[in-house]
């Protein structure tokens, strides 16, 4: 299960699925429903559980799971191969209060951008997937910085070595959601309030890095994959266990 746990999602899963854990991540209102005895049996019996944040690797290891700090699989992606001679700034998912914080200078020119708002008829599975795609290549063909408070713009971006400054809500620094972000490239707090968008946030901005370097990541892109292969690695010797049939993986098309 390479992602979240969504509180509609029938927990545990059926016995007939066999899970990978990796990147998983555990939201604050499913804790009691993730964590009851039969959630954490069903977890044991898949350990060890990667996990996508440390508060999730904690809360497991908390209820006496064998879990790790995996990080993203979208930290995965690859590095692009030239920076845009006369890059774009992208402005991506930000509050007012965010807005308020990024210098006057800097907006004039920014290209702002809401990627989870965008709402059609008739937006099938594919077309998404599809959209997505384009909206990540147009930040890796153009983009010089990406000022954003979305941690799924985020991790992308600094996989694809583009500079970003993340922008969060000071009143949300308990938040383990964006723990990866902060481990990698910090966080920025900023406040909503009145007060907040009118002066302090101004405050704040003189000691943010508005012209951050890209993170050199390369490394740490191959400790993940490593780790998502030998999980993928697991699940398959399971299934064959359980099932007595082969399993055909492209495992080795990701190393």
């Amino acid at each position: 299960m390479n992602g979240y746990f969504l509180g509609g999602v029938e927990w545990p899963p059926a016995p007939e699925l066999v899970p990978l854990f990796f990147a998983f991540h555990v939201t604050p209102g499913s804790v009691a429903k993730v964590c009851s005895a039969e959630g954490i049996a069903y977890l044991k019996k898949h350990e060890p559980i990667g996990c996508r944040d440390r508060g999730t690797m904690e809360l497991l290891q908390r209820h006496g799971v064998d879990a790790f700090y995996s990080k993203c699989v979208t930290l995965t992606l690859p590095r692009r191969e030239r920076e845009p001679e006369n890059g774009r700034v992208y402005m991506v998912g930000l509050s007012k209060g965010a807005e308020s914080t990024v210098p006057r200078s800097i907006r004039r020119r920014a290209i702002v951008v809401d990627q989870a708002k965008l709402r059609l008829p008739a937006l099938t599975p594919i077309l998404k997937e599809e959209l997505s795609q384009h909206l990540l290549d147009t930040y890796s063909r153009t983009a010089s910085l990406v000022i954003t408070s979305k941690i799924h713009c985020a991790m992308p971006c600094i996989a694809m070595g583009i500079p970003v400054v993340f922008l969060y809500d000071k009143n949300k620094k308990d938040d383990y959601r964006v723990g990866v972000v902060k481990d990698l490239i910090g966080i920025n707090y900023v406040g909503e309030s009145w007060l907040d968008r009118t002066v302090s946030n101004r405050m704040r901005a003189l000691k943010i890095n508005w012209s951050p370097a890209a993170l050199e990541f390369e490394k740490e892109k191959k400790n993940i994959r490593a780790g998502y292969l030998d999980a993928l690695d697991r699940a398959r010797k399971s299934f064959e266990s359980i099932s007595g049939l082969p399993c055909r993986s492209d495992a080795a098309a990701l190393s």
